[in-house]
């Protein structure tokens, strides 16, 4: 009797260790093997994204039906011009934004003037303690804030270094689309239900939160840039592009989207204004990121926040922000795989959110 007791534990805990153990050689492989590992995720979650709108064009078009791989080379033009049109506006709006800067009455002697007189004004007190940290100096020059926004775009610029590699991963997992599959169930016929019921759980988990994420990303960006062009704050553009981008970052993509376009509007507009543009970009980031994106993507991650903290952590460690981007598609396909399996599942649901969601 104590034997059938004892041996449950010594096995969740044996699961447990050896989960521990793959947990940290993982992330020493992700370190160290980045240059293959990164590409080879990317190809896997561009391959889950392109089948859905893959098979909308085959049901809709004859021609493509005939020609199933006319479809992939539809989605690559669009995707080509799209990223070589937004690349041209965001170039002469960086430009802009730098001569913005830089020009006599710019933001930067607008930045030195306004710091100097709220050294000058009566704050009781509070403008010599503001005036004389020279972090908060620091994190509001504009300067610094180019260089924030700069850097994220060559990060990003770097990630499209890759692209190459990724092409050829995603080209290799379309044509072993058909084949894959029949020589697995051949190989492991006891593992071949579980693995098809993990796959497809993740296409349709990563097709959902990817275009849901991307609708409601664009909707917020756009907004977003609207509004600091019509308040005439500079950079407008580039700074609706980081939002686009950053927007894909659970809990600190919505902060530090909002935070370099407020510092600009504080040094560029009065305080009313700033103000005013505070809270409507405010209103922006909850209306869709509290309300349009869950209604549309049915659901939310069913992920706990704490989890999702440690995973944008843990990814821009090792992959820098676009691995901060990638890592919870990849965490929401290890839940769904974690969960297929009796010894793993226990582990699934201390990452969920709410257990009730996975009963």
């Amino acid at each position: 009797m104590e034997d059938r007791v004892v041996n449950p534990r010594r096995s969740n805990s044996a699961t447990t260790a050896n989960f521990a153990i793959i947990t940290l050689v993982g992330y020493l492989v992700l370190v160290n093997l980045k240059p293959i590992l990164m590409p080879l995720a990317i190809a896997v979650l561009f391959y889950f994204l392109i089948r859905a709108p893959e098979q909308y064009l085959i049901q809709r078009f004859d021609v493509v039906a005939r020609m199933p791989m006319l479809a992939y080379g539809v989605l690559l033009a669009l995707g080509a011009l799209a990223s070589y049109g937004i690349s041209i506006l965001l170039y002469r709006n960086i430009d802009q934004f730098t001569d913005e800067m830089n020009k006599e009455g710019g933001l930067i002697e607008k930045f030195d003037e306004k710091w100097t007189n709220l050294g000058e004004a009566n704050l009781y007190g509070l403008e010599d303690v503001i005036t004389s940290q020279e972090t908060i100096e620091n994190v509001l020059d504009p300067q610094n804030i180019q260089d924030f926004a700069t850097n994220i775009l060559a990060d990003l610029a770097s990630f499209m270094t890759t692209m190459v590699t990724v092409a050829v991963f995603v080209i290799f997992l379309i044509l072993e689309e058909k084949s894959l599959p029949g020589r697995f169930k051949a190989a492991f016929p006891g593992s071949y239900g579980r693995v098809r019921t993990i796959v497809s759980n993740s296409s349709e988990a990563i097709s959902t939160y990817v275009i849901s994420k991307a609708t409601c990303s664009a909707g917020q960006a756009i907004v977003l840039s609207f509004l600091l062009w019509f308040m005439g704050i500079p950079g407008w553009f580039l700074f609706g592009v980081l939002c686009f981008l950053l927007d894909f970052i659970p809990i600190l993509g919505a902060i530090l989207a909002t935070l370099p376009p407020m510092m600009i509007a504080l040094i560029v507009l009065d305080p009313l204004q700033a103000l005013l543009l505070g809270a409507l970009l405010i209103g922006n980031q909850q209306l869709f990121g509290s309300f349009i994106e869950p209604n549309l993507s049915g659901q939310r991650l069913g992920i706990s926040p704490l989890v999702l903290l440690l995973t944008v952590m843990v990814s821009a460690s090792v992959w820098g922000i676009s691995g901060a981007i990638i890592g919870v598609p990849i965490m929401i396909i290890a839940r769904i795989a974690l969960e297929e399996d009796e010894r793993t599942r226990p582990i699934a649901l201390m990452l969920a959110m709410k257990v009730h969601e996975e009963e």
